[in-house]
């Protein structure tokens, strides 16, 4: 009877060590590449002690061709207004690479690629628009 007790903790305890490896760690979080297209924004902020710029990314829009006075009128100021809240909120804040601040100053149009690493954006390449 004891030799059956000892037996069976001894498979259990054979089973218990597995289910543990089985489990081990959870596998990484596979984030997508970054992407090598080119985005287009003008430079708002360039802080060179910390190598970082906020770039707000500019939009293609339509306009319309020929509308009423009255009416283009109140479009404009309320495209300023949305374009004033969008600016706030759109804008971002990138690391850029030490050799690629020096050509980059605030209000400047640019296209530029970025990429990720450990969580932090960085800007590889910068160009003027």
């Amino acid at each position: 009877m004891a030799l059956t007790k000892i037996v069976l903790a001894g498979a259990m305890l054979t089973a218990l060590g597995s289910v543990t490896l089985a489990q081990g760690t959870p596998p990484l979080k596979e984030t997508p590449p970054p992407s090598s297209e080119m985005q287009t924004g003008v430079v708002r902020i360039v802080n060179r002690l910390n190598g970082t710029v906020v770039i707000e990314p500019t939009k293609d829009s339509a306009k319309n061709a020929n509308p009423d006075a009255a009416a283009a009128k109140a479009a404009a100021e309320k495209a300023a207004a949305e374009k004033a809240a969008a600016e706030e909120a759109s804008a971002e804040r990138w690391k850029i690479k030490r050799e690629l601040i020096d050509g980059v100053h605030a209000g400047d149009k640019v296209k530029f690629s970025v990429s990720e690493t450990n969580g932090t954006k960085t800007i590889t390449k910068i160009e003027a628009d």
